[in-house]
């Protein structure tokens, strides 16, 4: 009796014990990410859905707003809802995901315990709590952290239904069914995730429960019948290589250094963690194999459906679709800890706060660069240099997305704020004549990271001196000026003009004959395309000859005189690494110059935006004129500017502001 009184008080300390740090768990989780709730601000995909919730009926908001998009219907719809009943604000809108993410942990925690001890499911719940993968995917409001809660569900149901059919089995059986319709309608990647646990539960389903097993997954599939329709149309519509590119063969490898927030301390903490578990763990203690090894295969067969997939089909392999598989990554790694005292497995969810912690807030600068939007404070900076300088002695052109950007004048109160969107210019000659006839000393300039980087050097041609550039993650803020300030401010660390007086050497050889001294655009010479030249002067350069960092720009422009017939031309850039094309792109000639005139055309392009981990990378700009047209050209000029440090520091490792 004593001893059994002894062991009833003991596992009643051991329970408390855990108890107190799970709440402990998810009340720091609870604080990362309600952190300043109302200045989390909305990304694109967010705003976007938000957009399409905007219809007077559920028939609408399914033809307008779920059939356009690549996601199933079911966030969509909540989203649908949500908005009527409490409108659009950053709280309204992400709280509910927000709280599915800390649901995540707690079912994280409850997973890791029945499959392996309470302290693997301890830290794992804490990396679940704190790292800035789950915990930024918790602030957005998109199929992610809703997706990360019902897969969780549907394998918590599912391991009562395979493994423990004798506890409440029918009930446990209508949670699986019910968490696995959730999955299907949540994402494609939840539904794949459904659909993989339920083939898994054939393997180990007891005989005389399979048939109810069954059932149970051919009722999930009913329930997503209705949505069949909408798969098929979406289907259709293809994938997102638009802006998508295929993944790398090392894409795995980037993905986990991008959840273990790239971090040497992560990375030394895992090491710390299970040097800890091995050095205390029991001799009498088993490794649960079989749930190592489910983890592990759940964990792998998404990334490669969606790799094989994005490489043989369509991409549509990222980061965030991975999210639904992600804790099991976590169980594969922690699943070895055996269950310890209550102080061991204390001191190791406090070890894993203060690396992870400070690594979320200081290393990925969290809550410096997610919740500064660049559509926000764009507008917000435009206002002030208005209100500053005077409304009629600075302009303001956003490159943004104009719906984006009139909800922050709403927000912000300035739906006076004078600006023109980049979209209202008739093409690049209107632009460029835009700019030419402003009276305004100073011009504002705000765009997002797909804005097309040749804009700057357009600008700063017309208005010479950069005043201020403000960088954040997916976008910039630039004030230019006609006026020279105090205090010059320039970006540009390289330049070459090649004036063909004589052409430099970085041209290649370009003969003397090739230029002409009657029909000059500048000074005593030009170059002479004369009828029948297909490929102009070449600029070539190893890449990291001329560049220092990684979001450095290239801007290319050259001066032409086309005739008056000029089928077209254009100026190419490229990257090559052993001479495989890395990188190409062009810049129409007509597109800046109408026939029979003159004029200058600009490419630029951002490092970022290229792979940079191939060997022997070399630069070359040219023109490409394939109906071999004359023309004149001059001043074919490369130069390379400092660009944004933080432009993809969401999703990479960032420079330190």
């Amino acid at each position: 009796m004593r001893f059994l009184l002894k062991k009833c008080v003991l596992t009643n300390k051991v329970w408390v014990a855990d108890t107190l740090l799970i709440v402990l768990i998810l009340l720091a989780g609870a604080v990362l990410r309600f952190w300043r709730l109302y200045d989390i601000p909305f990304t694109y995909d967010e705003f976007s859905a938000i957009f399409r919730t905007r219809f007077a009926t559920f028939g609408e908001l399914i033809d307008k707003g779920v059939k356009v998009d690549t996601h199933p219907a079911g966030v969509q719809v909540f989203l649908f809802y949500l908005v009527r009943i409490f409108g659009i604000s950053e709280a309204a809108v992400k709280t509910p995901f927000i709280v599915f993410g800390l649901l995540s942990v707690w079912l994280t925690y409850l997973i890791g315990k029945e499959w392996f001890s309470p302290a693997a499911g301890l830290v794992s719940a804490s990396f679940v709590s704190f790292l800035q993968f789950p915990v930024m995917y918790s602030q957005i409001a998109r199929p992610y952290s809703s997706g990360l809660f019902f897969c969780l569900l549907l394998v918590w149901f599912w391991t009562q239904v395979i493994f423990h059919p004798g506890r409440k089995y029918y009930y446990n059986l209508a949670g699986y069914v019910i968490s696995g319709a959730l999955c299907t309608y949540n994402h494609h990647f939840s539904l794949l995730f459904a659909a993989m646990v339920a083939v898994t539960g054939l393997f180990w389903c007891r005989r005389e429960r399979l048939v109810s097993y069954l059932l149970g997954g051919i009722l999930i599939g009913i329930i997503y019948l209705p949505h069949l329709p909408i798969f098929f149309a979406q289907l259709a519509m293809g994938g997102i290589e638009g802006w998508l590119h295929k993944p790398r063969y090392d894409f795995i490898f980037d993905y986990i250094q991008y959840i273990f927030q790239f971090s040497v301390f992560v990375g030394l903490l895992i090491l710390l963690l299970l040097s800890l578990a091995l050095y205390w763990r029991e001799d009498a203690q088993k490794v649960k194999g079989k749930f190592l090894l489910i983890s592990l295969l759940w964990f792998l067969i998404p990334y490669l459906v969606g790799f094989f997939y994005s490489i043989f089909r369509s991409s549509v392999l990222q980061y965030s679709v991975l999210i639904f598989s992600f804790p099991f990554l976590l169980f594969t790694i922690f699943g070895w800890i055996g269950d310890t005292g209550a102080l061991r497995k204390a001191v190791m969810v406090v070890l894993t706060g203060l690396v992870v912690i400070p690594s979320l807030t200081g290393e990925r600068q969290h809550y410096t660069l997610f919740y500064r939007s660049p559509y926000r404070e764009m507008v917000a900076e435009s206002k002030h240099m208005t209100d500053s300088l005077g409304r009629y002695n600075c302009s303001v052109i956003l490159d943004t997305k104009k719906e984006i950007t009139h909800y922050y004048l709403t927000k912000l109160n300035c739906k006076e704020l004078p600006f023109r969107d980049i979209s209202s210019f008739r093409g690049k000659r209107d632009f460029i004549d835009f700019l030419d006839k402003s009276r305004t000393n100073y011009l504002a300039f705000g765009c997002i990271s797909s804005t097309l980087s040749e804009n700057y050097p357009i600008i700063l041609e017309r208005f010479p001196f950069l005043v201020e550039h403000k960088s954040y993650a997916g976008g910039d803020f630039y004030l230019f000026s006609k006026i020279r300030p105090a205090k010059e401010m320039s970006e540009y660390f390289y330049s070459k003009l090649n004036t063909f007086e004589p052409s430099l050497p970085e041209w290649g050889y370009v003969d003397d004959k090739r230029c002409t001294d009657s029909l000059v655009i500048e000074g005593r010479k030009s170059f002479d395309a004369q009828t029948g030249t297909d490929f102009g002067p070449t600029f070539t350069m190893p890449l990291r000859s001329f560049m220092r960092d990684e979001n450095d720009v290239i801007d290319i422009s050259a001066d032409m005189r086309l005739p008056l017939v000029f089928p077209g031309a254009w100026l190419v850039v490229t990257v090559t690494s052993n001479g495989k094309i890395v990188y190409w792109n062009s810049a129409s000639v007509t597109e800046y110059i109408t026939p029979g005139q003159q004029g200058r055309v600009y490419r630029s392009l951002r490092l970022s935006d290229i792979d940079l981990r191939h060997h022997g990378l070399q630069f070359a700009t040219y023109l490409w004129n394939p109906v071999k047209s004359s023309y004149i050209m001059d001043n074919f000029s490369v130069r390379m500017r400092s660009g944004n440090p933080v432009v993809y520091g969401i999703y990479r490792k960032a420079a330190l502001y």
